[in-house]
């Protein structure tokens, strides 16, 4: 009889590994104290530091907004980067809403963007910032400085992207539109 036990213990393993891994992949709750609602919010991953600002507040569906970036690393601009912001719905397509972001210079980065309503009522959001830093420099969080992955923030790729070029920092910011 204990090899049966042992047996169907076995056979449970793979279900609970699932289980634990789906229930890790949700989304991270936001920074202590950030509510991009309310106003800007910093946030780093990969030794890449990103600020974050949405207007007009409050955030509202329909409504264009303006986005600002600014972008450093180990305290310095990234300059020449490419930098979008991706707006989705955790757990729920509601289609691609990727804004390029435009550089102005110092770090910064500015766009425009729109969030679509949706129509089950939920308010829930995640604005995550992608930098592609220019070839040449680091991406990969091997140099130093800037805020490590904290709370709500997290890093998506390590070492080289698919042709040597530096791989993506994904900064993740969840936040709640108005009603």
């Amino acid at each position: 009889m204990p090899v049966r036990r042992a047996a169907r213990a076995h056979l449970a393993l793979p279900a609970l590994a699932a289980a634990a891994l789906a229930a890790c992949a949700g989304s991270r709750p936001e920074p202590a104290g950030c509510d991009l609602g309310r106003g800007p919010c910093a946030a780093g991953a990969g030794g890449t530091d990103v600020r974050l600002e949405i207007s007009p507040r409050p955030i509202r569906s329909l409504r264009d907004l303006e986005v600002a970036a600014v972008v450093s690393r180990g305290g310095a601009p990234v300059e020449g980067a490419e930098v979008a912001l991706e707006l989705s719905m955790p757990g729920m397509y509601m289609g691609e809403n990727r804004v390029p972001l435009a550089p102005l210079g110092g770090g910064r980065y500015r766009g425009k963007a729109v969030l679509v309503r949706c129509a089950s009522g939920r308010r829930d959001w995640v604005a995550e910032v992608v930098v592609r830093p220019r070839a040449g420099e680091g991406g990969d969080g091997a140099r130093g400085g800037g805020g490590g992955a904290g709370e709500g923030a997290r890093t998506v790729g390590a070492g080289r992207g698919a042709a040597g070029e530096p791989a993506a920092v994904r900064v993740r910011f969840p936040f709640e539109v108005a009603e």
